[in-house]
């Protein structure tokens, strides 16, 4: 059967409603498509909302059994009618190819603060190399050599690893999934030819597969994949990707209530919330609820429901500039701008954090406590911060979280003390310009960004 993708959907249900489903569907990329994909499918398979709930089998898969998934696909309804069984987070597709997306993943929940989600990432990951969190041992699988770290996962290791004890640390006891049986794929390779009895539907959800396997050629033979990958990153490509997810999401969202935003809102919106498409549901039903009878969401109902705080803006410009990432600077200092905010305050924010690595800096190349560039996370709390504290009270502006700092240290292992008070001169110059030149104000931002982007993370 052809491949399918999100505009397909409609077309797949109405098939459905015609009374041709097929046998198994796979939805295979970014899991709030899936979960509304599913949904859709759901309601063609089962359109009577009274007998759904008896023909409807919801199965996690981060602890399902596939094996006995399969038997209940096989087994005859003894009410004669249709059953659905969704299976959410399906593993059976996983491989080691598919860990990298799973480690990505798992850090941008982090970014997120969604250290639940991370750990749900990461631990399907650890469970791809026969891992549990507890064998993670926090330190010493951050420092596995990176032959050994490849050989596990199947790709590169990563250089920031301490964040991934203090994550799995909060995961639930018992949520770390049992090994796949090897015999699954080979038992649903064998079903799918067969034939599965004619009342039933598989519906597996997953973020990631590896279209290698066997069993992914055979569902595409005898069922249907539905491809709702969204290309993750910040390259010009993924960015535009995600931005078309997003805008349909919102025109859908908006549709029931009669509701349209005003031109300018809508990027402003997509900005403040980011590529969090259940996020974006969410604000956007509180944008519409929060207007009344009015059929137009203005710029000022925005920043009253969906207000990005500056600290959560100038942090995100920091990061970006911290990483030397040129592109995300600069279109997160024009965003902060068309949100209000002066570049005299854009500009003061990035002294704070520039001081802040300036001071980290300084602190490494003290002889006592000696820094070791590249320390886990545990390592740096336990034992450099320790140490460092003991020696001397910390700088108030390196007072904080211990996992802020650690980042602030990382940070500022890529540069130098020299580039550091460079890239300060020239924030001092900006500052004057802005306060006496004519230059426009968003020019002399730029500027700035352009001559010391580079050089600070060199």
């Amino acid at each position: 059967m052809p491949l399918y993708r999100r505009d397909d959907v409609p077309k797949l249900a109405a098939e459905i409603a015609k009374g041709t489903p097929a046998p198994l569907y796979l939805l295979a990329g970014e899991r709030y498509l899936c979960q509304e994909a599913a949904a859709a499918l759901i309601d063609a398979l089962l359109p009577d909302e009274a007998t759904r709930g008896r023909g409807l089998r919801v199965v996690d898969g981060d602890r399902e059994d596939p094996i006995h998934t399969l038997n209940l696909l096989r087994t005859y309804s003894l009410f004669g009618s249709r059953q659905v069984v969704k299976v959410v987070d399906s593993r059976l597709l996983y491989s080691k190819t598919v860990a990298k997306t799973l480690w990505d993943k798992a850090r941008k929940a982090k970014e997120d603060q969604d250290d639940r989600l991370a750990a749900r990432y990461l631990i399907q990951m650890l469970a791809l190399a026969n891992l549990t969190p507890a064998e993670w041992q926090g330190e010493e699988m951050a420092e596995v050599a990176g032959n050994r770290w490849q050989e596990l996962f199947g790709f590169a290791k990563p250089q920031d690893l301490g964040w991934v004890a203090e994550v799995l640390a909060t995961a639930e006891p018992g949520t770390a999934p049992a090994a796949q049986p090897d015999e699954a794929a080979e038992l649903y390779l064998a079903a799918l030819p067969e034939g599965i009895p004619r009342g039933n539907t598989l519906i597996l959800l997953a973020e990631a597969v590896d279209k290698r396997k066997k069993l992914y050629k055979a569902i595409e033979q005898h069922g249907v994949v539905v491809d709702l990958v969204v290309e993750s990153g910040a390259t010009s490509a993924a960015r535009k990707g995600q931005e078309e997810v997003l805008r349909a999401l919102v025109a859908k969202t908006l549709a029931p209530f009669g509701k349209t935003l005003e031109p300018q809102v809508l990027p402003l919106l997509l900005d403040r919330v980011g590529f969090q498409p259940v996020a974006l549901v969410m604000e956007t039903e509180k944008l519409a609820l929060s207007v009344g009878e009015a059929k137009s969401i203005s710029r000022a109902a925005l920043d009253a429901m969906v207000g990005r705080t500056r600290e959560e803006a100038l942090y995100e410009l920091t990061e970006a500039y911290a990483d030397a990432n040129l592109g995300e600077s600069l279109r997160i200092g024009r965003r902060l701008q068309e949100a209000g905010m002066h570049p005299l305050a854009i500009l003061a924010g990035l002294r704070n954090h520039l001081r802040k690595l300036l001071l980290a800096r300084s602190l490494q190349e003290l002889p006592e406590p000696a820094y070791n560039p590249g320390l886990a996370f545990p390592a740096f709390q336990q034992g450099y911060l320790a140490r460092l504290k003991e020696a001397r009270p910390l700088p108030p502006l390196l007072v904080g979280h211990p996992y802020v700092l650690y980042k602030t240290f990382r940070q500022a292992e890529r540069t130098t003390a020299t580039r550091l008070k460079a890239a300060l001169h020239e924030l001092l110059a900006a500052e004057f310009r802005l306060k006496g030149s004519i230059v426009p104000e968003a020019l002399v931002l730029e500027a700035f960004l352009f001559r010391t982007v580079a050089g600070v993370a060199a």
